[in-house]
């Protein structure tokens, strides 16, 4: 059987969850409530990938603009030397007009030949399309097309208030997706508290355990040696990052 090439995300910590990183060419659908941190994960992801790997790397968002990310970023990066350099290229598209994103991001990704992407988020597209049936087919569509090209891609998206352990909210995303990465933000008395688990990686062996992560100066940093309590709090309000 021969060995699954992978790709380390660079976030500290999370690699090891994942037996050392995600498969090349495989998706992630990385879920979480608002303010849980899916933004950052997302950016660090692409931001480890271009300084430390070499890797160019395509932001797509439906949201925020490249100034609007770049304002925001609480960590002590050179993220815009990346942007002017042309390894990392934040792209917005405008969601009314998802009958062309497939084709749009395609041209992005050969553009830069980017082998990392982030496409942010899936839940704002699937604002714009009427049809659940459309968004499934957008999803799958999209997905197969990152993959024919070659790269590793890492799609965000928010879990229903007060249901945080369902993760898929389509129908579609957590079963077309490789990989599944679940973020949490629960109260613990006065306190909130961040924990991410691997709920599914194909490919490889992953810890199945909460683990709890911080926000430091230089980028995240996961506890992955420390199991995180069950909690039963709410993933309630938070200042949030992104």
């Amino acid at each position: 059987m021969s060995k699954v090439e992978k790709l380390k995300t660079g976030i500290e910590g999370l690699d090891e969850l994942m037996n050392g990183g995600v498969p090349i060419n495989h998706s992630v659908f990385l879920a979480g409530p608002a303010g849980s941190g899916k933004t950052t994960y997302a950016l660090e992801f692409l931001y480890r990938g271009a300084k430390e790997h070499g890797q160019n790397g395509l932001y797509v968002s439906f949201e925020e603009s490249k100034e609007q990310l770049v304002e925001d970023l609480p960590f002590n990066w050179d993220f815009e030397e990346c942007l002017e350099e042309g390894k990392i290229n934040v792209t917005k598209y405008d969601p009314y007009q998802y009958e062309d994103i497939i084709d749009l991001i395609r041209s992005s990704v050969k553009e830069n030949n980017a082998k990392r992407v982030v496409v942010d988020s899936l839940t704002a597209l699937s604002l714009y399309v009427d049809d659940i049936k459309d968004v499934r087919k957008l999803i799958l569509d999209m997905n197969e097309t990152l993959r024919s090209l070659g790269c590793t891609t890492m799609y965000t998206g928010e879990v229903r208030t007060g249901k945080p352990d369902q993760v898929s909210r389509y129908g579609v995303e957590e079963f077309i997706a490789d990989g599944v990465i679940l973020l949490k933000l629960t109260e613990e008395g006065t306190e909130l508290s961040n924990k991410v688990i691997v709920r599914k990686m194909r490919g490889t062996d992953h810890d199945k355990g909460e683990h709890p992560f911080k926000f430091e100066e230089d980028g995240l940093k996961i506890y992955s040696k420390e199991e995180a309590f069950s909690s039963s709090g709410s993933s309630g309000a938070s200042t949030e990052l992104f």
